[in-house]
């Protein structure tokens, strides 16, 4: 029994060796901060200009009227929308457990366009339920209640029609950014338009969402590749370039 109990002993010891010998000769991947990652042969052109800028020189007054007046006529392809979307007394009731359950309770509300509606709420409320009812996503459960596009019931090609970012930032991370917008945009975009209409469309949202500095940019990890705020912009974009 002693014999056993020094074998123990003198096996934690050596593990502890060999773990403290690993610690000083194997070192961590040290951190870093977050970087852009371009293809070869694809990194933009800085100037002395951007450069300045990077440094922290005051950018106001470099952007003239005639050039804003440009930029505005450049993304003026961007479609605009005009529909008003409402929905009255949504109820959505859903089975657990073999017992019903109310999630959504007589919801009403409206949204107009060029406008932004914030949606607030404790947590477990049912905001992302709401939402998801309203965009046609969920799977289960009973739904009742109107919802309608500029007063008529919406049809089967609702969810085809409309935009939906989720709070997940989800791309492939080997693609640029551009490559992601063109992808979504091929797909998504009716048959019927020029695929060169379609491509055209993804340089309009590249400048509307600012993103045009990094479009060759590899997504990447967090890291290395794109930040939280440009993957957002990515997502945005991804649904942005289908036209909903």
């Amino acid at each position: 029994m002693s014999m056993n109990f020094g074998i123990i002993i003198a096996f934690m010891l050596g593990l502890l060796a060999l773990y403290v010998g690993a610690t000083e000769l194997i070192s961590s991947k040290k951190s870093k901060g977050e970087v852009l990652v371009f293809p070869r042969n694809a990194m933009p052109k800085r100037d002395r200009r951007a450069n300045d800028e990077e440094a922290g020189q005051n950018k106001a007054g470099m952007l003239s009227e005639k050039s804003a007046q440009q930029e505005a006529r450049e993304v003026a392809g961007i479609q605009r929308q005009t529909a008003i979307f409402h929905w009255e007394n949504v109820i959505y009731d859903i089975k657990i457990k073999k017992e019903e359950r109310r999630i959504l309770d007589h919801v009403s509300g409206w949204v107009k366009p060029g406008t932004l509606t914030c949606l607030m709420g404790v947590s477990g409320a049912g905001k992302t339920t709401l939402l998801d009812v309203l965009a046609s996503r969920v799977t289960m459960g009973v739904i009742d209640g109107e919802m309608l596009v500029d007063g008529r019931p919406r049809d089967d090609s609702f969810q085809r029609k409309t935009g939906y970012v989720q709070q997940q930032d989800l791309h492939l991370s080997t693609s640029t950014v551009r490559e992601a917008l063109r992808f979504s945009a091929l797909l998504r975009q009716p048959a019927k338009v020029p695929r060169q209409e379609k491509l055209d469309y993804v340089e309009e949202v590249l400048k509307l969402l600012e993103m045009d500095t990094y479009a060759n940019a590899v997504v990447g990890v967090l890291g290395e590749g794109l930040n939280v705020e440009q993957r957002k912009r990515l997502t945005i974009g991804v649904e942005l370039v289908a036209k909903p």
